[in-house]
């Protein structure tokens, strides 16, 4: 289980270093601002804003969108670039149905409000397109959140095993 969970982000990580490549301006504004940084802190960032957007209808713009938030909370882009792949083109379908469904029955109490006036109801698509948003933005931000915390924990975790290692193996000083 772990060799496979070890595999998998090899090849997300695999991915998310091609992408960088090819796009050199991005890569430029995710190194100057912080973005590509590999501290805890910046690590469970990078792992909230990839649930966040991963978590929400928003293909297409993925990858811009993290940018953005990277950029504005200075997380780490290639943890969030691995953790937007919840949203894969296998899951998003169904992952869209359920938004969809639970939007509608987290609005469905306020639907005889919206009812009564024409200007705040959006009727036809817009009113699919509402309960999907906040259906999608119920499951995420939570999500964003908890993935935060976890994050920072096993990052803090990793970083001082390692640290821990390297100082056994000579590599550093005990001092730093």
């Amino acid at each position: 289980m772990l060799v496979a969970v070890r595999i998998r982000w090899r090849a997300m990580r695999r991915r998310g270093h091609v992408w960088l490549r090819s796009h050199p301006r991005a890569y430029a504004l995710l190194h100057s601002t912080g973005s590509l940084h590999g501290s805890p802190e910046a690590i469970a960032r990078g792992v909230a804003v990839g649930l966040l957007i991963g978590l929400t209808p928003t293909v297409g713009i993925q990858t811009v969108l993290m940018i953005a938030l990277c950029v504005l909370v200075a997380g780490n882009f290639p943890a969030a670039f691995a953790m937007s792949w919840v949203s894969n083109p296998l899951t998003l379908a169904p992952m869209v149905w359920a938004f969809h469904e639970l939007g509608e029955m987290l609005l469905s109490p306020w639907a005889s409000l919206l009812a009564r006036g024409d200007v705040w109801y959006l009727r036809g698509a817009g009113d699919d397109i509402l309960c999907t948003a906040a259906g999608s933005l119920a499951v995420a931000i939570p999500a964003a959140i908890a993935g935060y915390f976890i994050a920072h924990v096993l990052s803090q975790r990793w970083h001082s095993r390692r640290l821990r290692r390297l100082r056994s193996q000579g590599s550093i000083d005990s001092d730093v």
